[in-house]
């Protein structure tokens, strides 16, 4: 069985752990163990970075104190963080992620009616 280790920054709880169960649903018809670690916002995201070993981390855009763009930016100042695939999403379409992200590599974005099917195609 595969193991897929996620780090999760979304301070709407609620909506993130509906996603996770859903995600973990589809997970059995792949055969695939995930594993999500949740966070509420990105205050001490480097150090959750330094204590586990994640294939990917999913980042929502509005969040409290600052927005995913600039916890994406701290991550990114890390060297050893810099290949870790992120996911960066929006529920609102009227914002350009693209532009806030893209002088950082290895990044993908999406908005949230379809981060579910990026997540699958992504790291399934």
């Amino acid at each position: 069985m595969k193991v897929i280790k996620l780090f999760w920054v979304d301070d709407m709880e609620n909506w993130a752990k509906s996603a996770q169960t859903n995600l973990q649903l589809i997970c059995g018809k792949y055969e695939i163990d995930l594993k999500i670690v949740p966070a509420v916002n990105g205050e001490d995201i480097v150090q959750k970075l330094m204590q586990f070993d994640f294939d990917g981390i999913i980042m929502d855009y509005n969040m409290e104190p600052f927005n995913g763009d600039k916890y994406i930016n701290d991550i990114r100042y890390e060297d050893h963080l810099d290949e870790i695939p992120i996911l960066f999403y929006s529920q609102d379409n009227n914002i350009d992620l693209n532009k806030l992200v893209a002088n950082q590599k290895n990044i993908v974005c999406v908005y949230r009616g379809n981060l579910e099917d990026k997540v699958k195609e992504i790291f399934f």
